[in-house]
């Protein structure tokens, strides 16, 4: 938005996009920074939206509609951003919780709980897309209320508690296959 409250002008065909990225990258950069990533990944989604928008320029018919457009381009950039900063290896956070290494332990219980929770994430890594998300943010974040996991989800809050035992429902029956069990 402008200093006066209002959207800067879509540019028309031929003029630069300057002025339009440098009002509205801050609100995207914002925006992304409540998804919660590095200033390193959100700079990342800002260069593939820009180029998005790059892209699609003139395949946009309604240009009042180019900011909500940027967010969403923004947003489904984001989820991907997270998808692949968390699949390719769980942070330490997330191993810290499931795996605390007991000093009572013998070390070949310490070696099987080491090689369940690397099932455990393998598994979470091989989920569909929405489901390895929500597994994720409810691991990491488990303080996150339904409102923020639906903001991180673009999903209506009100639908975040059926994916939620959906995606649990998934998950225990993949582990069940991978071997673990509540038990284990």
């Amino acid at each position: 938005m402008n200093s006066d409250g209002a959207w800067p002008a879509f540019p028309a065909d031929g003029e630069p996009v300057d002025a339009f990225v440098t009002a509205l990258t801050p609100r995207l950069r914002a925006m992304l920074r409540r998804c919660k990533l590095g200033d390193h990944e959100i700079d990342d989604v800002l260069q593939e939206v820009w180029l998005r928008f790059l892209e699609h320029r003139d395949a946009i018919r309604h240009p009042e509609r180019a900011a909500g457009w940027l967010r969403t381009v923004a947003i489904r950039e984001a989820m991907r951003a997270l998808r692949r900063c968390h699949s390719e290896s769980p942070s330490e956070e997330v191993t810290t919780g499931v795996s605390t290494p007991d000093p009572n332990d013998v070390p070949a219980d310490d070696i099987s709980r080491r090689d369940r929770d690397r099932t455990l994430w393998r598994v979470v890594a091989a989920l569909p897309d929405r489901d390895r998300v929500l597994a994720q943010l409810i691991a990491r974040a488990p303080h996150l209320t339904y409102t923020d996991l639906a903001a991180r989800l673009g999903v209506a809050p009100a639908s975040v508690g059926q994916l939620r035992t959906r995606c649990l429902r998934r998950l225990r029956r993949a582990l069940r296959q991978a071997g673990i069990t509540a038990s284990d």
